[in-house]
């Protein structure tokens, strides 16, 4: 018996990638999840905390927790399905340490986050924070906020987007870091976009925002910081969202007594345009309109940014693509799945070709994301025409579907096969053994030939190592590698 090494085709797994949020929770609450059990306990403790978190549930989890802070319990419902919507919700729960379960099965809020969501219902979402907010004098008044703001912003993605030494210069040692442990870049001197990292760029801004954030926060942790201490402040901060936004009036004081790691945060959320601070000798900070980005929960993100979007783009059926803007930024992210053609000063215009969406999947990004990108910043008036889905033509959003299922038609991986089989038992033998370790893949009765996946070859061998030598046959198999 000999063996060789080559590519077997298999099913191609549906595409995953390493920015995408969960089904049923949103990426904060995931976070939640991979942190030390007495760490978010803390936070269960915390009013401001216990509030944010009820607001990041998804609907049917808020529901259970209500029923069961109020009434002890929640209705079982008589619909198959809704029954299964609320196991997997209350799994959640569990999970996240907001319920508990006894040891009769019977389900039961957690005390301390009781306690601390009840107070923070009482006070209110902006009356909980301990930020002390001011009114501005003349002097230190923050002018142009949003629109420097948003200059912060495009900075982080142009040095994705777009890597220069000038767009390197302009962000953060921190935000490098940040980028390099998440795999979003590559390279120390030489700086390379990852597979990841264009799937970033697709995001919406929702989803951008909390992945950046949510990178931050397991960068603090491998730093050895308390993670509650950070957390807090910055949930403070968001919850003051609601507050609205008066750059022109008001501003919140830079609390001295905070840690460094605090102080930290609040220069990095600076740096993402969350916030705005004029001077540092100033000791107060002022609030953008990012922040709502932060205040949402990024899996219902996806037609509410739709339809509020001020998008730039037409597609028509003709896969010719027109983008009415000037922003460099925009137009390398819309440059990554479609061949730019002309170049104006306030518009270029563009194709969706099979070579451009391949090229856009060879790098990781999917048809889901191109798909939600083009919606996401469709022309309002696209919009208002067709709607936040039909404003990308369905022929389009379905041939971009359909390139991308050309590439799953066949996936190869590495395997071994055997032939050359000495007799016929010796061949049924491997065939048998194969199947019962669930390692075959295929074979042909006729000719003699057998296929094991990669993972399997060694144990193969060594069995065939046994076999023989429990029959007095001193001869091994011949393997050779193609």
């Amino acid at each position: 018996m000999s063996a060789s090494s080559s590519s077997a085709p298999s099913e191609a797994p549906a595409n995953t990638t390493g920015v995408s949020s969960s089904r049923h929770s949103c990426l904060f609450l995931d976070f939640l999840m991979s942190i030390k059990p007495k760490d978010r306990q803390r936070m269960l403790q915390k009013p401001s905390c216990s509030f944010f978190i009820y607001r990041m549930l998804p609907a049917i989890a808020q529901q259970v927790t209500i029923q069961l802070i109020w009434k002890g319990s929640f209705p079982k419902a008589d619909d198959v399905e809704l029954t299964k919507s609320i196991e997997e919700q209350v799994e959640l729960l569990l999970k996240l340490g907001i319920a508990h379960k006894a040891t009769d099965g019977k389900l039961t809020i957690d005390n301390d986050y009781k306690r601390s969501y009840m107070y923070a219902a009482m006070l209110g979402a902006a009356s909980i924070s301990s930020l002390v907010l001011e009114t501005n004098d003349e002097k230190r008044r923050g002018k142009d906020v949003e629109k420097k703001a948003v200059e912060r912003w495009d900075c982080i993605l142009r040095y994705l987007a777009l890597p220069s030494e000038e767009n390197t210069e302009a962000v953060s040692d921190t935000t490098k870091d940040l980028f390099r442990k998440a795999n979003f870049t590559s390279g120390e001197s030489r700086i390379e976009i990852t597979t990841f990292g264009f799937q970033f760029l697709l995001l919406s801004p929702v989803k951008q925002m909390w992945t950046y954030v949510i990178e931050y926060l397991k960068l603090e942790i491998s730093k050895g910081n308390d993670i509650v201490e950070v957390i807090e402040p910055l949930i403070q901060i968001v919850l003051l969202a609601n507050r609205g936004f008066k750059a022109e009036k008001e501003c919140y004081q830079i609390d001295e007594q905070w840690t460094q790691p605090q102080h930290d945060l609040l220069n990095h959320l600076r740096e993402l345009g969350v916030i705005f601070i004029r001077k540092r000798k100033d000791g107060v900070f002022f609030l953008t309109h990012l922040l709502t980005h932060l205040a949402t929960n990024e899996t219902i993100d996806d037609t509410s940014s739709e339809k509020a979007s001020n998008g730039k783009v037409i597609v028509e059926t003709n896969f010719r693509v027109y983008a009415y803007t000037s922003s460099l930024l925009q137009l390398a992210i819309i440059a990554l799945f479609t061949e730019m053609t002309y170049r104006f000063t306030d518009m270029s215009v563009g194709m969706i070709t099979r070579e451009s969406v391949r090229g856009a999947l060879q790098h990781g990004i999917t048809a889901a994301q191109i798909i939600s990108f083009l919606r996401a910043n469709a022309h309002p008036q696209c919009v208002a025409t067709s709607g936040p889905v039909n404003c990308l033509p369905i022929t389009v959003a379905d041939q971009i579907r359909l390139w991308e299922d050309e590439r799953r038609r066949m996936d190869l991986k590495d395997a071994y096969i055997y032939s050359h089989f000495e007799s016929d038992d010796e061949y049924h033998g491997v065939v048998r053994y194969a199947q019962e370790r669930g390692i075959l893949l295929w074979a042909n009765p006729q000719q003699k030939l057998v296929i094991v996946n990669e993972e399997g070859h060694e144990a193969v061998r060594q069995w065939y190592k046994r076999s023989k030598g429990a029959s007095g046959d001193s001869g091994g198999p011949s393997t050779s590698s193609a």
